[in-house]
C-alpha cells in the first residue's frame, strides 16, 4: 500500500485491475557489446557504450523506494561487463530485491577456470535469480563450450534449477535441434511438461525450462524466411508479459518493456541520467503510443490505424513485437515518428503517416495522465 507521504505515489505501481503503466519490474543491459554476431538479434552490438556503474546503483535506489522489486539483467552479453553485474547484484541483494533472470549466451568465457572465477563474484555478491541460457540455431554454437557452462553454472551455485534456456523461433515446436544435442551432451532428456505447459531438459544434475521467444523478422532479421504475417491476429494482453518494466539500455534509456521493438527510439519513456523513476513513470502514463498501448492494448493501435487506412497493413499477425515494432519503425502509429531502428533500413528519424518529425522526448504530444 502507498502512503500519501510518499513523494513516489503518483508513480507507484496500482493494483492490477487498473489499465495503466505500471512497472514492477527493472531490468538493466550495461553494455550493448557481444561475442557474437546473431542474425536474428535487433541489438546493436556495434556500440561501445557502457551504462556506469553510480549511475545504475542510483537508479536502483530510486526504482526500491518507488516499490519496484524484481531484477533482472540482460545486453549485449551482459558477461563482458562483470563488474557491473556484480556492483549492482550486491546493492539489490542489500536493498532486498528479488532476482529474475541474467541472460547470457554462455559462449563468452576463455575456459572453465575463468567462468568458476566470474561466476563465483555474482554468487558471492548475492545474486539469488535464475542464469537465462539463450539456445537456438542462429549462435552457431560450441555445444561442448554451453555443457560446461551448465555444468559450471550447477557446481557454482549449487543449484540444480538455477539454469533457464531461452530460444526463439517461428512456433514452440521448432528451433529445439539445439537443445537436443545439448541435452545429449549433458546426458539429459527434453519432454513437455504438461504442468507447466513448456518443455524441460532434464539430467541427474539440472532442472531447466524451455522458454519460448517468438522470432520477429526486425532489424538484422528483416530478411529471413517466412511471413510474419500469418493470417491471424495477436491476442491481447495489454503488454503485461515483456512489459510493465523499466528497461535500461547501456546509453540509460529507458524503456517500458522488454521485446523486439524496445530498442526502437519511439519507445524511450525517459533516460537515467537526467530522470527520476517518477518523471519516468509519468512520461510513460502520458505518451501518445506507450500509454495507450498500457491502457488500451496494442489492438487499439492496430484498430486506428485500420479505420484512417484499411490497407495500412499487409494483414494480420499473432506476433505482438512484429506488430509493434512493424507500425512504429513506419511511421503508422498516431503522435510518434517513423523509423527508429538502429540496424537495417529504418535508421534515423522518419515522417509519420501525417507527414509529422517529432523531436522524440520534448515535443511528443503528451495525453492527459489516466493514472
Amino acid at each position: 500500500m502507498t502512503t500519501a507521504r510518499n513523494p513516489f505515489d503518483a508513480a507507484r505501481p496500482v493494483r492490477r485491475r487498473t489499465r495503466t503503466f505500471r512497472p514492477n519490474y527493472l531490468s538493466f543491459a550495461g553494455t550493448y557489446q557481444c561475442n557474437l554476431a546473431c542474425p536474428h538479434c535487433c541489438v546493436p552490438i556495434e556500440w561501445t557504450d557502457r551504462l556506469p556503474i553510480p549511475v545504475a546503483v542510483r537508479f536502483l535506489e530510486q526504482a526500491h523506494a518507488a516499490g519496484i522489486e524484481v531484477l533482472g539483467f540482460t545486453g549485449g552479453e551482459p558477461f563482458l561487463y562483470p563488474e557491473f553485474l556484480v556492483a549492482v547484484t550486491r546493492r539489490a541483494a542489500e536493498l532486498g530485491f528479488r532476482f529474475d533472470k541474467l541472460m547470457t549466451n554462455g559462449m563468452w568465457h576463455r575456459d572453465a577456470g575463468h567462468l568458476s572465477d566470474v561466476l563465483t563474484g555474482l554468487r558471492d555478491a548475492g545474486y539469488s535469480g535464475k542464469i537465462g541460457l539463450s539456445v537456438d540455431k542462429f549462435h552457431g554454437m560450441d555445444i561442448a563450450k554451453l555443457a560446461e557452462f551448465c555444468r559450471v553454472t550447477r557446481r557454482v551455485f549449487d543449484k540444480d534449477t538455477i539454469l533457464s534456456l531461452s530460444y526463439a523461433s517461428r512456433s514452440p515446436d521448432a528451433g529445439l535441434e539445439p537443445i537436443r544435442r545439448l541435452a545429449a551432451e549433458l546426458d539429459g532428456v527434453i519432454d513437455w511438461s504438461e504442468l507447466i505447459g513448456r518443455y524441460m531438459l532434464v539430467s541427474d544434475d539440472l532442472t531447466m525450462t524451455l522458454n519460448w521467444n517468438h522470432l520477429a523478422a526486425v532489424e538484422r532479421a528483416e530478411k529471413l524466411p517466412g511471413d510474419p504475417w500469418d493470417g491471424e491476429w495477436f491476442a491481447e494482453d495489454y503488454c503485461e508479459g515483456p512489459g510493465q518494466a523499466l528497461i535500461v539500455n547501456p546509453r540509460g534509456e529507458v524503456k517500458p518493456c522488454c521485446g523486439f521493438a524496445s530498442d526502437l527510439d519511439q519507445l524511450t519513456i525517459g533516460n537515467v541520467h537526467t530522470d527520476t523513476v517518477e518523471d519516468i513513470i509519468r512520461n510513460a502514463r502520458r505518451h501518445p503510443y506507450v500509454g495507450k498501448v498500457f491502457r488500451e492494448g496494442l489492438t487499439a493501435i492496430r484498430d486506428d490505424i485500420l479505420a484512417r487506412d484499411p490497407d495500412a497493413l499487409p494483414g494480420a499477425t499473432t506476433n505482438h513485437c512484429y506488430f509493434c515494432w512493424y507500425v512504429l519503425t513506419r511511421g503508422l502509429a498516431a503522435g510518434v515518428n517513423g523509423g527508429g531502428g538502429k540496424v537495417g533500413n529504418w535508421t534515423g528519424d522518419r515522417p509519420n503517416h501525417a507527414g509529422e518529425l517529432i523531436q522524440l522526448g520534448s515535443r511528443v504530444r503528451m495525453e492527459p495522465s489516466n493514472g
